[in-house]
């Protein structure tokens, strides 16, 4: 007996016939999604008040629609009543979700609202603004008058409103505005090891509020005295030795938020740098090879603030030499040169 087919046959039933079962779920899972999705497809989309037609094509006022700006905290929609004097007029001939009563649900509300975005904590009078204070709607709503659609994204950003009560003197504290936060306390971020984590955050510059050290740090003192007490985790005996030279020419802003602008030629007046070893100057020369021209842009002017005089000793050309010269047919070639050569334009030290 061929010994597949007697494993097939020995087999329990359901394991036989298990392909089909694989098959049959498969093809229901498949049926199942393309309904949903026929489902979702086959809706019909809310309608987007476009706000152009109405406040640049025909001039109207926003308190016409919002009259509620004046009198509540909430500016309020406008009522199927307002709409009807001019639509009733327009929309007979539009299709049926083109008409302005598919804006509003069986009880007059409308069917979609914009997001205001704004967090359930935060306390907000459109009544303060607008009726009290007379600030005009596009000082915070700036551009919503070009706009063909409800916008889905928040209406007002946290940063026009702090921007303006700094321009009027209004105090910028959580508190003014929030119920539930003020300066004892802490996003959520701050929990999970924030401490390790939170430099790679103010580096990336997120605009998040949970990510603007400002808005509860001073910043212009809260990271020099923590880092004054307790140095970054990366500063041990390698990045004191080796390391550190690379990442402060890689960004040095970093360094300088702690350190002063001079605190590097201070230390190396004392300590010569790694690189500076085993015939790095004297009469090898060594530098010459990592050197770049013009000196001035190179690294060096760091500890060495008054260039490099001794490039000015260097032995001038002779009289019977012209700058245009190939100096490497003779020097290097036959004729021994008293430093490496580097590769850099001769003339650029020997006029």
């Amino acid at each position: 007996m061929d010994p597949v087919t007697a494993n097939e046959s020995d087999a329990p039933r359901w394991r036989r016939r298990w392909p089909r079962y694989s098959l049959a779920v498969a093809l229901s899972a498949w049926a199942a999604a393309t309904a949903c999705l026929s489902v979702q497809t086959s809706e019909r989309p809310e309608p987007s008040f476009p706000h152009r037609v109405h406040v640049v094509d025909n001039d109207l006022e926003c308190t016409f629609c919002h009259g509620g700006v004046y009198a509540a905290d909430a500016p309020g929609l406008p009522p199927p009543e307002l709409c009807a004097p001019c639509h009733d007029k327009i929309d007979p001939d539009k299709p049926a979700d083109r008409r302005v009563t598919a804006f509003f649900d069986a009880g007059s509300r409308y069917v979609r609202v914009a997001d205001s975005g704004r967090p359930a904590d935060v306390r907000f009078s459109h009544r303060g603004h607008v009726a009290d204070q007379r600030l005009d709607c596009v000082r915070c709503h700036a551009g919503i008058a070009d706009q063909t659609a409800v916008p889905l994204a928040p209406l007002v950003q946290k940063a026009t409103c702090m921007d303006c009560h700094a321009e009027n003197g209004r105090s910028n504290a959580c508190g003014e505005c929030h119920d539930a936060i003020d300066e004892r306390w802490q996003p959520p971020s701050h929990a999970r090891d924030w401490l390790r984590g939170h430099g790679t955050t103010v580096r990336f510059g997120s605009a998040l509020s949970a990510d603007r050290c400002e808005l509860c740090h001073e910043q212009t003192a809260g990271c020099t005295d923590c880092h004054a007490r307790m140095a970054p985790r990366n500063h041990n005996q390698t990045f004191r030795l080796r390391t550190h030279g690379l990442l402060a020419s890689a960004d040095r802003s970093r360094c300088l938020t702690c350190h002063h602008t001079d605190s590097c030629a201070q230390c190396h007046q004392s300590t010569r740098p790694q690189s500076h070893r085993g015939g790095f100057g004297g009469a090898q020369q060594r530098h010459c090879v990592s050197c770049h021209l013009p000196v001035e842009q190179s690294s060096c002017t760091l500890c060495h603030q008054a260039g490099a005089p001794a490039h000015e000793l260097a032995t001038p050309l002779p009289a019977n030499h012209l700058p245009s010269m190939n100096c490497r047919l003779c020097h290097g070639n036959g004729q021994p040169l008293p430093h490496p050569d580097g590769g850099h334009v001769c003339t650029a030290c020997h006029k």
